[in-house]
């Protein structure tokens, strides 16, 4: 479930990255958005690891 959701976000931000290039209306925002979703992909598996690998209550 989660290399979907990685995968997505992933793909949509290197998308939005792109498409930042030839958007007409804030263009910077657009590329931002797609820096954080990058971001976020990274940070989905990183997090996902660190949840398995503690013990509960640590």
């Amino acid at each position: 479930m989660l290399i979907v959701l990685y995968s997505i976000l992933l793909i949509g931000g290197m998308w939005l990255v792109g498409e930042s290039f030839n958007s007409p209306i804030l263009p910077g925002l657009v590329f931002i958005a797609g820096v954080l979703c990058l971001a976020a992909a990274v940070a989905v598996p990183v997090a996902a690891q660190r949840m398995d690998s503690d013990p509960p209550g640590h």
